[in-house]
């Protein structure tokens, strides 16, 4: 009785085997159909996201421009006018930072802060009612931006503090200047006085010819 059984036993694990088959392409294909659906997500996504970047950057310039003209137009009643009162304050602007050392972050604080202070505070002063069209009008604005350039000053130093740990790039510069002035003078006390491997008469005369023997 028991060869029958054993005669069908290929035949039922053919069957298996197609079963089987036919179950892990079901599971094949439903799976990548997740990964397309999963990599089309994504795409829309980085889609959106780069969208989304090029919309902030599109509408922060305009901003900036349509701020930039408003502070033009209210600078003066002529572009000359405009001219004299926004060019030294621009100018000083751009050469702190140029002048201010470290990274482009550094000059872009040090240069930003002293111009916006120039420029609003010379403006703000300018505005001042009862002076408008009088010699003290121009006295104003030239005082007021003497005043926001200093006081930009202050906020830049502030704010490069804060972005250095708690130096200026100006500072971070003279605390280096001091320490290699500071081993240089360790290094010449210890050659004087015969110290740290160095020979008394190397200090005064490093190439030995001065008739001391070593």
């Amino acid at each position: 009785m028991a060869f029958p059984a054993l005669a069908a036993l290929p035949a039922l694990l053919a069957k298996l085997g197609l079963a089987a088959k036919a179950t892990g392409a079901a599971v094949g294909t439903k799976a990548a159909a997740a990964g397309l659906g999963a990599k089309a997500a994504a795409a829309g996504l980085g889609a959106a996201k780069g969208a989304g970047i090029r919309g902030a950057l599109g509408g922060g310039t305009r901003m900036a421009g349509s701020a930039l003209g408003k502070l033009w137009k209210m600078s003066g009643t002529t572009n000359v006018e405009r001219v004299m009162r926004l060019g030294p304050d621009a100018l000083f602007g751009t050469m702190a930072a140029v002048n201010t050392p470290g990274d482009f972050v550094d000059k872009a604080i040090a240069g930003g802060t002293q111009a916006i202070g120039s420029v609003g505070l010379g403006l703000a002063a300018s505005k001042i009612p009862g002076i408008r069209g009088t010699a003290m009008e121009g006295m104003a604005d030239m005082m007021g931006s003497i005043g926001g350039d200093f006081a930009g000053m202050y906020t830049g130093d502030a704010l490069l503090r804060a972005k250095g740990g708690g130096t200026t790039p100006w500072e971070k510069m003279q605390i280096e200047g001091n320490e290699q002035m500071r081993q240089e003078m360790e290094r010449q006390i210890m050659a004087q006085y015969g110290i740290g491997g160095y020979r008394p008469h190397q200090v005064f005369n490093p190439d030995g010819l001065n008739g001391i023997s070593a």
